[in-house]
């Protein structure tokens, strides 16, 4: 059985706007994502680009929002019509918007920067630093501690005890 050139060009048709759908959910990831490509630990940042980072994550629920509302609309409109490629298409950029929707409500941040567990201390002479390796240093009343940049990258801040008086450090 051989298909004709009008079926062919019609399955084309019905693809064409389900694979746009496709690439609109994409932009729509990529727009709820930037911030989190912009803010990493051990990443040097422009501040344009965190400015650009910081205005998203301001503003970036209501149009996410509007725009998976509207791809999902169109999925449903072309999905009675379309076949198996097309419907897989929608299916595939109704995933990703939902994802971009989820994701402005989730603060990666919050489960990225919580505070470092109990430190555990070593002497400085046994400490297995790189000499390159920058610490946050801090004394008083003749104790002393170093906080590895390294591992305040990740957690940005550890509660601690120093000569008997709680402290916050922070990077």
């Amino acid at each position: 059985m051989t298909t004709s050139a009008p079926t062919l060009a019609k399955r084309g048709d019905q693809a064409i706007p389900a694979l746009c759908l496709l690439f609109a959910g994409l932009a729509v990831l990529c727009f709820a994502a930037y911030p989190i490509y912009v803010i990493r630990p051990f990443r040097e940042q422009t501040s344009a680009a965190l400015g650009r980072a910081l205005w998203v994550l301001q503003h970036n629920k209501p149009p996410v929002l509007i725009a998976t509302a509207v791809i999902i609309a169109i999925a449903i409109l072309f999905w009675r019509r379309g076949r198996w490629i097309a419907k897989t298409l929608l299916v595939a950029a109704t995933g990703v918007t939902v994802l971009a929707a989820v994701s402005v409500w989730i603060n990666p941040y919050e489960k990225l920067f919580h505070p470092a567990g109990e430190p555990k201390y070593l002497a400085a002479d046994l400490a297995k630093l790189d000499p390159n390796d920058m610490v946050i240093a801090v004394a008083q009343g003749g104790e002393s501690r170093a906080y590895p940049i390294r591992e305040m990258g990740y957690h940005h801040i550890v509660n601690d005890r120093l000569h008997g008086l709680p402290i916050v450090v922070t990077y």
